[in-house]
């Protein structure tokens, strides 16, 4: 029966991840997981994702009721040539940024934690691989001049309008977009000691 399963608790503003749970049909409840994060070199880059995910999975259990509730948490970052991209603070920031990733292949690494008041953690960091084909100045400023690159790691959205950019990529899709589904369904029946087929049942 799912309503004996732990309740899953995402500790994340981003929308990205609350879309993906959702696509899967997961009942989840958002809560706030607001952190001072890391500023990891591209030496430390997994670690430092890791550790930006458990801070916001230790503030989200503060929220948390039952000692089986699971939080998630997760932190994404881009580098490019030992560069670690975060999330523009500007203008141009998305312009400088968008310029270095033209026809070249970056990595997006997102680490994910998952945690219980029982003190359980499961964590992993999942990398994904994606080429940009060359981008004009002119296409560059245009996407600039909208939204949606100003929240995003790397200042690009490749479930958007910044998928026009996109060559190749290799890996985990939805990594890119900030949380791999594939490896957290691995990871969730670790934490609960359930079989994750059990949270699709009717």
């Amino acid at each position: 029966m799912k309503s004996s399963l732990p309740k899953l608790l995402l500790a994340s503003a981003s929308p990205r991840r609350r879309q993906l749970l959702e696509a899967l049909g997961l009942s989840f409840e958002v809560i706030p997981a607001e952190v001072e994060e890391t500023d990891p070199s591209h030496e430390l880059i997994e670690s430092g994702v890791l550790e930006n995910a458990r801070r916001k999975g230790q503030a989200g259990l503060k929220h948390a009721h039952n000692q089986n509730d699971v939080v998630i948490a997760a932190d994404t970052l881009v580098v490019l040539k030992e560069k670690v991209l975060g999330k523009p603070k500007n203008t141009a920031d998305v312009l400088s940024m968008l310029a270095s990733l033209s026809g070249n292949t970056h990595q997006v690494v997102t680490g994910m934690v998952l945690q219980t008041l029982s003190g359980k953690q499961c964590s992993a960091a999942v990398s994904s691989f994606v080429t940009f084909r060359n981008l004009s100045e002119d296409e560059i400023k245009a996407y600039a001049a909208t939204r949606e690159p100003y929240d995003k790691a790397g200042s690009y959205a490749i479930q958007g309008l910044g998928a026009i950019f996109i060559e190749k990529i290799e890996g985990s899709y939805t990594n890119i977009m900030g949380f791999p589904i594939e490896r957290f369904l691995m990871e969730l029946p670790k934490i609960t000691g359930l079989p994750v087929y059990q949270w699709f049942l009717p």
